[in-house]
């Protein structure tokens, strides 16, 4: 398999719709509360696609010619409390690689380019945010050498 990672194109729309429509369907069965229409999928994309306008960078991970994942990455700050260099940070905003491409270093791959990414605008730290319960995301994570810094908590109210 031979894997490349370039700046998304707005011909990879589609491909995109169908990796959001996945995330969104595998989002679903641990909270219950994402859409799983494709109009959803539509939205996460025009939303990606008007982040790119104000600094957001996606990446796509091609395998074999075709679109396997894609990353999106932004720049953030941090409220005024935070110590100077703690301030400015990467995030990683949406991650997913296709079901049928997962285990093939796809995902460390798009993570690299994040850290890449962040290294190149003068920060030295990266978030990224994984729904409770997303045991295989939060293990790739670890292994990749991120450790838990928050906990965002939620009660619905009847």
């Amino acid at each position: 398999m031979t894997l490349s990672i370039r700046l998304f194109e707005m011909s990879d729309r589609e491909a995109a719709v169908d990796l959001f429509l996945e995330l969104n369907c595998h989002e679903f069965t641990l909270t219950g509360d994402r859409r799983t229409d494709r109009g959803g999928a539509e939205f996460c994309v025009d939303d990606m696609i008007q982040a790119l306008g104000k600094g957001a960078v996606t990446l796509v991970a091609e395998a074999g010619g075709k679109v396997a994942g894609l990353m999106v990455w932004v720049a953030q700050t941090d409220e005024p409390y935070m110590e100077e260099a703690a301030r400015r940070y990467g995030s990683v905003q949406d991650i997913v690689v296709a079901e049928a491409h997962r285990g093939k270093g796809i995902g460390r791959a798009l993570l690299a380019e994040a850290e890449r990414l962040t290294r190149e605008a003068g920060m030295s730290r990266l978030k990224l945010t994984v729904l409770a319960g997303n045991d295989a995301a939060v293990t790739a994570y670890e292994r990749a050498g991120y450790r838990d810094y928050a906990r965002v908590m939620l009660k619905t109210l009847a």
